[in-house]
């Protein structure tokens, strides 16, 4: 039988272990009142940090956890350095009661932290840290983090080091969001960094990201990164596939050095060396690339030209250069293009080397090669001097894509069966077209132009004040050639032709210039071509002026359709004006001589009223006209046969061929009047009435 000391020692040490359940309940569930979250505030304070704990409870397992702290830059508590979602406290209980040094570590498990990018700048953004473990040390005068690890953008962290003099660690103070200056260099490049971070998706093994580090915090700039190293094994940007991605860097004496970056795709490779002075802001770089950027940057919004492009083997790109803080950046390098194509226009290849250093800029033995030709240029740009060179035999019209739509509409005419040649030297005082000027020279082999063929054509140019001006124009074709010169104004969309003389067909002349007087001239249909001159203005602008001045002489035979027939003469001249408003309207003079009209009803019709008076074929005809888009106005009609003449002048309907003419015949001997239909006319003679 149990004595009664006995039974009272089981009942004190049952109670005993009953209260301490029941105490590490209540603290574990209900939490340390404010005394102990400020006796814990107090030791954190000793390392300079400034903490604030939402609550601290008693976990069987862990012990003393401190929930949801954050940790300030300054005991005004504005800035928040960093907020944890829970750590382990390892305290010396006996000298936290005795308010002396009691915290030696931390424990962190499966814990969530949030860094501002920019302590003093909130809207910069945060970054978090997720599953991070680790166990901290206090030490007198410095802090010491032991095989940290997290999950870091998708990456998994580890990292150990050492932070000395955390006591004397001071932030400067944040300034007002209102008065704010613009961001520092620096601090834009760290966010374009993380938001280039966040675009990256990784998947199989998790990728590492490893480094060790020291700092005194009573001089943060002395901070030092030592064996950092990330590396993924497949990763996507966007939706873009990459692999074996591998980067070194250090920090030391405020020099972030990347001390390699390697990156592979299905194309090629990138590889890139590079240091930021973080005292300076000034960053310096190299990189080789050999990855297939038109499908690597397609996704990304701030890359629109990419969707345009396209390449079937790994561009090769090296670039090097100097970025300011200011955002003055200065690089050089040179690009290699195989098998590439532009808004689906296919090109073989593309070289050059370039360089930039702000308003000066250079581009020299550019070359692109296209299944048409080759174009070969260098481009030189200094304040207040520009300069470019340019050598091109490509075919335009392979190229039309890539044109503006005003130049589409200008090449719509145009067919080439071989590449022009082009060649010219430009300069002026900035890189804006109407403020350049220089001259060159062009070369048409087969071409076609609104339909007709051309041999060949030359011509020397000079481009200045906006004018474009050619001399020295020559043009082959078949049956002769043409010379001239003209010029267009690009600022009025107008062509001044300052003379053109050609043995050429009248139509194709006039084709080319404007194709409603080639449509006009069409009836006519010359054995050996006559002599063409042309001079005026066109406006090239829809609805705009054309004023311009056409002559045909023609010393061989030529014949012209009328009604449905042909009417022969051996030799002619007709002198045009053609203005263009609202309507086309064209009038002249045209002479022949030597015609046979008697083939054509309506001047048959007229030959058997004049026969008996002694007009025979040939006939001399002289006519003064004007024409609209509605009627034929006949100012003037004069038929000479021998020392008969007939005289008559009116109006032919376009719609339905109606005719009205009047006149005379031998200078008022007879009346003539004609009217009826082209096809079927009626003539009529009238004797004068007596005197």
């Amino acid at each position: 039988m149990p004595r009664p000391i006995q039974i009272f020692k089981w009942l004190t040490l049952v109670s005993t272990t009953l209260l301490l359940f029941w105490i590490a309940y209540y603290f574990y569930h209900q939490g340390f009142g404010q005394h102990w979250r400020a006796l814990l505030a107090k030791e954190f304070h000793r390392f300079g940090l400034e903490i604030r704990v939402s609550r601290l409870t008693l976990d069987p397992f862990r012990g003393l956890v401190a929930k949801n702290l954050e940790i300030y830059g300054s005991d005004r508590r504005q800035t928040v350095l960093a907020q944890i979602s829970d750590l382990s406290l390892d305290i010396n209980y006996a000298n936290l009661f005795q308010q002396e040094p009691a915290l030696n570590a931390v424990d962190l498990r499966d814990a969530k932290i949030s860094i501002p990018i920019d302590p003093s700048y909130p809207r910069a953004g945060r970054i978090q840290v997720t599953g991070f473990q680790s166990r901290i040390y206090f030490f007198p005068g410095r802090i010491e983090v032991r095989q940290a690890s997290g999950v870091i953008f998708g990456v998994q962290l580890q990292a150990s080091g050492t932070l000395v003099n955390p006591a004397d660690f001071i932030i400067a103070q944040a300034s007002e969001p209102a008065t704010r200056p613009e961001q520092k260099p620096q601090e834009t490049f760290l966010q374009a960094l993380i938001r280039e971070i966040e675009t990256l998706h990784f998947s199989g093994e998790p990728p590492q990201l490893n480094f060790t580090f020291q700092v005194d915090l009573a001089n943060p700039s002395s901070l030092r990164l030592q064996g950092g190293r990330l590396f993924a094994q497949t990763l996507k940007r966007m939706n873009y596939q990459l692999r074996n991605l591998d980067c070194q860097f250090a920090l030391e004496n405020q020099r972030f050095d990347i001390q390699k970056l390697f990156i592979r795709d299905a194309h090629g490779e990138l590889f890139a060396t590079g240091n930021w002075n973080l005292g300076t802001g000034e960053k310096n770089f190299q990189i080789r690339s050999g990855l297939n950027l038109a499908e690597l940057l397609a996704d990304d919004p701030r890359f629109t030209w990419a969707k345009d492009l396209k390449f079937d083997a790994p561009p090769e790109i090296e670039l090097s250069g100097v970025a300011q803080p200011d955002g003055h950046l200065r690089f050089l390098g040179k690009l290699n293009f195989e098998q590439f194509s532009v808004k689906s226009v296919k090109f073989q290849s593309m070289k050059a080397e370039f360089s930039n250093s702000g308003e000066r800029w250079m581009i020299s033995n550019a070359q692109l090669t296209h299944r048409s030709g080759t174009l070969s240029a260098d481009v030189l740009n200094l304040p207040g001097n520009f300069r470019m060179r340019i050598n091109s035999a490509l075919n335009p019209t392979e190229l039309m894509p890539l044109c503006p739509a005003r130049v589409q509409r200008a090449l719509a005419d145009w067919e080439f069966e071989t590449s022009p040649v082009i060649q010219a030297t430009l300069s002026g005082a900035a890189p804006e077209f109407a403020k350049i000027s220089g001259t060159g020279q062009v070369w048409l082999g087969k071409t076609k132009f609104r339909g007709a063929h051309v041999n060949s054509a030359s011509a020397n140019f000079r481009l200045q004040d906006n004018i474009i001006r050619c001399d020295q124009v020559r043009v082959i074709r078949d049956e002769g050639n043409g010379t001239g010169r003209f010029a267009y104004d690009f600022g009025r969309d107008q062509v001044t032709i300052e003379d053109i003389a050609a043995n050429l067909y009248p139509g194709v002349v006039a084709g080319w210039l404007d194709p409603s007087i080639g449509r006009i001239l069409q009836p006519f249909h010359f054995t050996d071509p006559p002599t063409v001159h042309a001079s005026g203005t066109i406006q090239v602008k829809t609805g705009a002026t054309n004023d311009l001045h056409f002559r045909i002489d023609a010393s061989n035979r030529f014949t012209y359709d009328f009604d449905g027939s042909e009417i022969p003469f051996d030799q002619g001249s007709g002198d045009f004006l053609v203005r263009r408003g609202a309507d086309l309207a064209v009038s002249g003079t045209i002479s022949v001589f030597e015609a046979r009209v008697s083939g054509s009803k309506f001047f048959a019709h007229l030959m058997n009223r004049l026969e008996p008076f002694g007009f025979r074929e040939p006939l001399d005809l002289t006519l003064r006209f004007r024409l609209d888009p509605g009627s034929l106005r006949l100012i003037d009609l004069q038929l000479v046969s021998g020392s008969h003449a007939a005289q008559l002048s009116g109006t032919l309907l376009l719609q339905g061929g109606i005719v009205d003419f009047s006149g005379n015949v031998d200078g008022g001997n007879r009346r003539l009047r004609g009217i009826g239909t082209i096809q079927d006319p009626i003539w009529q003679l009238i004797s004068p009435s007596p005197r």
